[in-house]
């Protein structure tokens, strides 16, 4: 059933938006390129997390070209939990909005250099386990550079979480590191380790992960892609796999 309905929601948001588009599936690592002013891109896409509690998240994601070198952005997640006591729920968790900027483009030597800030709203039911219940702020710095084939992107960021209590919600620094490898024009190789670290704790406290996967061009305009992704901490998933479709116009 869980299933179904997921399904079921990926198709409606085909049928509201018919020309998606997000180049980075399936990485959660972002690269230094914005929306072309004037154009849009989105993602659909389905993933399954492996922990403790089991969840099933739904993500779709617009964007939209503000300026030349100048997007923004909204996330509007949606999940399915199943606990480790034997309940479940379900619902949308927080949405988030976030805009980027890109300061210049790759040359010879320098890679090309973005920064990006992000809103999560507390919109999520939090008694619900559906968000935190309190906003997040975070900035994130994005190099990408290609040497030869292979593409590379580096982000380094911070997250403020306001006012939040609990322990394991502090202000946390994040980063990720990603590659890109094309086989052929079509089908591209990419994998990618990302994380979070919180000075006062341990390294297996904070989340470390991994992912290998790829995407597929079917056309020139729509894509399919598949990644797995795996445990390097102990705080992390023991697997995750997310796919989705996309669609650019």
């Amino acid at each position: 059933m869980v299933i179904r309905t997921a399904l079921l929601i990926i198709f409606c948001l085909f049928l509201i938006c018919p020309c998606l588009s997000f180049a980075a599936r399936p990485l959660s690592t972002d690269d230094a390129g914005t929306v072309d002013r004037g154009e849009f891109e989105a993602e659909a896409g389905l993933e399954y997390v492996n922990q403790q509690d089991k969840e099933l998240a739904l993500g779709f994601v617009l964007k939209s070209g503000i300026l030349d070198n100048l997007d923004l952005g909204v996330e509007l997640p949606y999940k399915f939990i199943d606990f480790s006591t034997g309940s479940k729920t379900d619902g949308f968790d927080d949405i988030s909005v976030t805009t980027k900027y890109n300061f210049f483009e790759e040359a010879d030597v320098w890679p090309a250099l973005s920064v990006s800030f992000s809103i999560k709203t507390d919109s999520g039911n939090d008694d619900k386990s559906l968000g935190t219940g309190e906003q997040e702020y975070a900035i994130n710095t994005i190099l990408s550079k290609t040497l030869d084939k292979i593409s590379l992107h580096i982000n380094i960021g911070y997250v403020i979480k306001d006012d939040l209590p609990q322990e394991n919600l502090r202000d946390v620094l994040t980063y990720g590191f990603a590659l890109e490898y094309p086989l052929n024009e079509k089908f591209n190789l990419v994998g990618e380790i990302t994380g979070e670290s919180e000075r006062r704790n341990k390294f297996d406290d904070n989340p470390m992960s991994g992912l290998i996967g790829f995407n597929y061009s079917v056309t020139e305009s729509i894509a399919y892609d598949l990644g797995v992704g795996f445990e390097v901490s102990e705080a992390s998933p023991d697997f995750n796999i997310t796919t989705g479709l996309t669609f650019s116009f």
